[in-house]
This record gives C-alpha cells, sequence and structure tokens, in this order.
C-alpha cells in the first residue's frame, strides 16, 4: 500500500512539473518572433539591420531594432505581444527632432 501511495505522489509531481513547463514555453513564445518584429522595423525604415535584441520595459516586453539607412541610424521599437511600432527614432542628429522629443529641453513648450 505505501509503495502505491509513494508512487502515485511521484507520478502527480512528475505530471505537475510537465504542466508547469509547458506554461512557461507557451508563455514565452506569446506574440511576435525576433524575425517578424525585424520585417516590420524594416517595413518603417529601410536599411540595414545593425542590432537587435529584447527588452523588458515596466513589465511589457518590446523590440529595439537599430537600423543603418542612408540618412543615419534609427531605432525601431516594436511591442512584442502585439507588433505594433510604439517608436521610430532618428538617432544622433543634434538639429533634428525625433518622434519623442520629451527629455529634449530645446522643444520645451
Amino acid at each position: 500500500m505505501l509503495k502505491r501511495v509513494t508512487t502515485v505522489i511521484l507520478l502527480s509531481t512528475l505530471f505537475s512539473f510537465n504542466l508547469l513547463s509547458v506554461n512557461a514555453q507557451e508563455a514565452e513564445s506569446k506574440g511576435i518572433s525576433m524575425e517578424k518584429a525585424k520585417q516590420i522595423a524594416l517595413g518603417q525604415v529601410k536599411g540595414e539591420i545593425l542590432n537587435a535584441y529584447l527588452q523588458d520595459d515596466d513589465g511589457k516586453s518590446k523590440y529595439e531594432i537599430i537600423i543603418q539607412a542612408k540618412d543615419g541610424k534609427y531605432e525601431v521599437e516594436i511591442d512584442k505581444s502585439t507588433g505594433k511600432v510604439l517608436e521610430v527614432e532618428r538617432e544622433g542628429n543634434k538639429g533634428d527632432r525625433d518622434d519623442d522629443d520629451d527629455d529634449d529641453e530645446r522643444y520645451d513648450d
């Protein structure tokens, strides 16, 4: 009897760990892939991808794609779960305003 109870407990434990593993994999796979994010970014800015990475920002995952275009470098941010373009910003141009000038004191109104 003890052997049977031990076997049931052991099998239940293994089954529980298996379910947790599957749920973790499903959570990771939700949203768009890095390749899809790159395609979306290149649809916004034509050029060559220099770097791409996944970043967690206040509990929300987003891809940041750096693209070298003819007129400069751009950073394109894409929401991982929806594929929505969050921001397209041209880097390194002192005289140009970007899409997000919140921290640029020159443009405070």
